[in-house]
């Protein structure tokens, strides 16, 4: 899947949404909220960059809000996640072969499953049932969830162990060199990467590895249907 629209303008609806529920619920936040909120935010981003271990928005939104004095929010603050995710979520788009190609892995006897780096699990949860792509993934894990992130191979291991296979026997597919690919070989997997030009920062090779092999993919496609074929070569 993939994300349309100005992210700019989507935080500003996600945060005005927020501020409403929160202030319906007698939780008091002035104007500077979005930016505390914002910067609780990025500390766990950093955080997590640093340790892949995954920090939350429940966690952010906890953080900001003890900041201006409201520590006991009588269990509003997975509702108050949900007001805040949902606003983005008519603008996740489904790339056109996906669920094609989940379908073919699956008649095919493969297992597929999905782990996403998220900072919010029933984002995930809820994008794959909406997207249509549940019938075909299991397990369906994320970082927030799970709170080991990609490249931690911890997050792959779970994965390997609940289907019972050694690591060397799958491949995990992704765009992200840096999480995906990286994140495979660490765990002993093979790393496909998924490469349509788009030129996101997560899926550029940091400067500093540019000469590390963990982070060379086993193979490139350039989407999801011509897995078919590399995983018999594979």
């Amino acid at each position: 899947m993939y994300w349309d629209g100005d992210g700019k303008e989507i935080d500003a609806q996600a945060n005005a949404a927020l501020s409403a529920f929160l202030r319906t619920h007698g939780i008091s936040v002035g104007a500077d909220f979005p930016a505390l909120f914002h910067a609780a935010r990025a500390d766990g981003w950093k955080l997590a960059e640093e340790t892949n271990i995954e920090h939350t928005i429940a966690e952010a939104l906890g953080t900001a809000l003890a900041q201006l004095g409201h520590r006991s929010l009588d269990g509003l603050l997975p509702r108050a996640v949900e007001q805040f995710v949902t606003v983005g979520e008519k603008y996740q788009h489904v790339y056109p072969e996906s669920v094609e190609a989940l379908a073919r892995l699956k008649e095919r006897g493969l297992r597929v499953g999905l782990i996403s780096n998220a900072d919010d699990d029933e984002l995930v949860q809820r994008a794959v049932v909406r997207l249509g792509f549940a019938p075909y993934l299991d397990p369906v894990t994320s970082s927030a969830g799970l709170r080991w992130r990609k490249p931690n191979p911890d997050i792959f291991h779970y994965v390997a162990n609940l289907w019972q296979l050694a690591p060397r026997e799958i491949a995990m597919v992704g765009d992200a060199p840096r999480y995906d690919v990286l994140g495979a070989h660490n765990a002993g997997m093979r790393g496909i990467l998924i490469d349509r030009n788009e030129n996101h920062w997560w899926q550029k090779i940091p400067e500093e590895s540019a000469n590390d092999p963990a982070m060379q993919p086993d193979a490139t496609v350039r989407d999801l249907l011509e897995i078919l074929d590399i995983i018999e070569r594979l």
